[in-house]
């Protein structure tokens, strides 16, 4: 068990590191102070500033000083929102997606648009570095976030609108990938919502959330799946789980069974689709599943798997545990063989579904496996295992 604790002790320190020392949050140009999406060893460039992904390292840096009490981590998150507001945040209100650094990124398309998933990620993240800076540039920013949010993506319906065009003024949808239709995942957005609500007190934002969750019910199968795609049928890891993520927060914050049922058994889902060597399916199709693994959707179902109390704390390390062998994949995806500062301590990003693998250093990954391995070591440390809502990142 010491052994075990030492080495996760050893990853976690590397990870943050990576996070505040390696140039993923830029720091010279006019892109000083943003978080980049990823880093590639191979073109030895960075990738995009990504909007949503500031969101997420802002509610981890948040997440980083509850856990250790030191101020430098809401200094860096602050940096990253005050970026973030002065430059991405459109006269609407909505956040727009990325700022290209590498002029050949195959997602330079989306500049000019705002999905409204990487809002509500955002606005999370505004809310939680407002309640412990109490700076008011936030919160301003914040409401501002979500009244678009509520006013143009749901615009009296339960069901958000995926992603608005700046340029053709107008949204639209897509059954061609999850990220750009109407699903389940997007309970990732009443997080935000309801935390801004415990800020302001306002019920518009509680019953926005509480609508949205509602909604995301009627895309879950009753052995507990949720559909990705909603006219295929199939299913992605990784919008499954933030989905169930989703739910999860609003059912801890409202101590509501039905939400948290539909949390718990959604976690169960993903947990049994692990094959012999612990990797869960990334995608499920009706006729096939694919188990080239992409390492967040690896760290979303471990964080899953302790805030439901799915592991087995007298049997973890035991090699044939599932959450033993989840972790074990885990740790193999860190950059820790070398000496080079831009990727050391970093998570890679996985497999294509093709099999092809993507090397680059991830942010997001690196911020869901940070916290993946802090609610492992409170296991090993036998400390009850718990995780504020509004902190998952």
């Amino acid at each position: 068990m010491e052994k075990e604790l030492k080495k996760i002790e050893n990853a976690l320190d590397n990870a943050i590191d990576w996070l505040i020392s390696s140039g993923i949050q830029n720091k010279k140009t006019k892109l000083k102070d943003s978080v980049n999406a990823w880093y590639d060893p191979i073109k030895k460039k960075y990738s995009f500033v990504y909007s949503e992904i500031n969101g997420y390292f802002m509610t981890t840096m948040v997440f980083l000083y509850k856990k250790t009490g030191q101020k430098k981590y809401l200094e860096f998150g602050l940096k990253s929102a005050k970026w973030l507001i002065k430059n991405a945040q459109d006269k609407n209100g909505g956040f727009k997606c990325l700022f290209v650094i590498d002029k050949n990124s195959k997602y330079s398309f989306k500049e000019n648009k705002i999905y409204s998933f990487d809002n509500g990620v955002i606005l999370n993240g505004l809310v939680s570095l407002y309640k412990v800076s109490k700076k008011s540039i936030l919160l301003k920013s914040a409401k501002k976030c979500a009244d678009w949010i509520i006013k143009y993506c749901m615009d009296g319906s339960s069901l958000v609108k995926p992603v608005y065009d700046i340029e053709d003024n107008k949204f639209f949808d897509s059954d061609k990938d999850w990220s750009t239709t109407s699903g389940s995942y997007h309970t990732k957005i009443s997080i935000g919502l309801a935390n801004l609500f415990t800020v302001t007190k306002k019920k518009i934002y509680l019953d926005s959330a509480k609508k949205i969750c509602d909604k995301s019910l009627e895309f879950q199968k009753s052995n507990g799946r949720f559909l990705s795609f909603p006219y295929k049928g199939g299913t992605n890891a990784h919008p499954h789980c933030y989905s169930a993520e989703g739910i999860w927060v609003l059912g801890k914050f409202l101590n509501k069974k039905k939400y948290l049922t539909s949390s718990k058994k959604a976690a169960k889902w993903i947990l049994s689709t692990q094959n012999h060597s612990g990797r869960i399916a990334r995608l499920f199709l009706l006729n096939t599943s694919v188990y080239h693994q992409r390492i967040d959707a690896v760290a979303q179902a471990i964080r899953l798997a302790f805030i439901h109390n799915l592991e087995n704390k007298h049997n973890i390390l035991k090699p044939k545990n599932k959450l033993n062998k989840l972790i074990k994949i885990l740790l193999k995806n860190q950059n820790l063989k070398t000496n080079n500062k831009k990727i050391k301590g970093s998570f890679i990003w996985g497999k294509n579904s093709d099999g092809s693998m993507v090397g680059h250093s991830n942010s997001w990954v690196t911020f869901f496996a940070i916290q993946a391995l802090y609610l492992y070591q409170d296991l090993l440390k036998n400390k009850k295992i718990q995780l504020e809502e509004f902190d998952l990142i």
